[in-house]
């Protein structure tokens, strides 16, 4: 299972993907075909303005994109926490570091754990945080 992308030119890229192993509920094809992936990476690449032309609709279609994407994203993040800690075993802290670059954030990682479990339909219960893990 790997999507890739390769530079072709200077700022040219493709991106390569199997339907069938990398994709199979058509998500990543989903956000090519209907244009969301080129409008997130244009807010993306602009700094200043988000790629906002001034045009409410051309702004609206941009955050729109965007937080398609994001909350897609958000949703494989929740479950790839889940994964760091049950299967892989991470502390709090060492999940809070892959997360945020931030060993304190330990309870913001506990949430998006949660948060995975419950995207998983499995029950939360409430883990202790350890103070002393570091």
């Amino acid at each position: 299972m790997t999507v890739t992308v390769t530079k072709t030119a200077g700022n040219k890229v493709e991106i390569t993907w199997d339907p069938t192993s990398d994709d199979p509920k058509g998500w990543i094809a989903r956000i090519v075909d209907n244009g969301n992936l080129e409008d997130a990476l244009t807010a993306l690449g602009d700094t200043e303005r988000a790629g906002d032309n001034g045009s409410g609709d051309t702004a609206e279609r941009l955050a729109r994109a965007s937080g398609a994407i994001a909350r897609l994203l958000e949703a494989r993040e929740e479950r790839l926490t889940v994964a760091l800690k049950t299967t892989y075993g991470l502390s709090w802290a060492e999940l809070a570091y892959a997360l945020f670059e931030d060993k304190t954030k330990r309870s913001s990682a506990q949430r998006k754990y949660e948060a995975g479990l419950r995207q998983m339909d499995r029950p939360v219960k409430a883990p202790t945080l350890d103070v002393s893990e570091g």
